[in-house]
């Protein structure tokens, strides 16, 4: 049986007006996706941002390094827009999670994130409700594949447009990508 259909998809699909036909029945094609990801990091508290001014990495001050870990499952590339702020966030791959943060800098009431719109590798948004309209939010960008680094920011914000100048975080992430992402995590 399984034969005869493969002959008659065969003879079906190769005719041109059998087109649209083929395109419902042919094997749907595996949809790309962005690998796991595990990123080791060094962020750094810092003191001095001043949301009213041009900072170049050199005028910020910092108070402490923080190690910190989180994992990233691998997922679709994303094809259309991700929801509004004001609507309902995509489901989160529950494996999306903080692995180390002995500092308790990233806090997580439910221990997940509740929105993560991920566009690896350009920028990648988290965050997680600290309590009320408190979030801790992390933005993930600058990733480069020959050093295997990225740039990770934190902060702690009110609806994404008002943050807590006192919990600014900034540092570099060594990513590892695919099979070594599941590796734990060494800081």
């Amino acid at each position: 049986m399984l034969q005869k259909n493969v002959i008659l998809y065969a003879v079906i699909c190769f005719g041109a007006a059998a087109l649209p036909l083929c395109a419902q029945v042919a094997p749907a094609k595996k949809a790309a996706r962005i690998p796991d990801r595990m990123l080791t990091c060094a962020i750094r508290h810092i003191t001095n941002f001043d949301p009213g001014k041009q900072q170049t990495a050199a005028e910020l001050a910092y108070d402490a390094v923080h190690p910190f870990s989180l994992f990233l499952p691998s997922i679709a590339v994303r094809t259309k827009g991700p929801p509004e702020p004001f609507e309902k966030p995509e489901r989160v791959n529950r494996r999306t999670r903080i692995l180390l943060d002995p500092g308790g800098i990233a806090p997580q009431p439910g221990r997940r994130f509740e929105r993560v719109i991920d566009y690896w590798p350009d920028r990648t948004e988290l965050s997680s409700t600290i309590s009320g309209a408190l979030l801790n939010a992390i933005v993930i960008t600058n990733y480069d594949p020959a050093s295997g680094t990225a740039n990770l920011f934190m902060t702690r914000a009110s609806e994404l447009t008002h943050f807590e100048p006192n919990h600014i975080y900034q540092g570099q992430c060594q990513v590892r990508i695919g099979a070594a992402a599941k590796k734990p995590p060494t800081v």
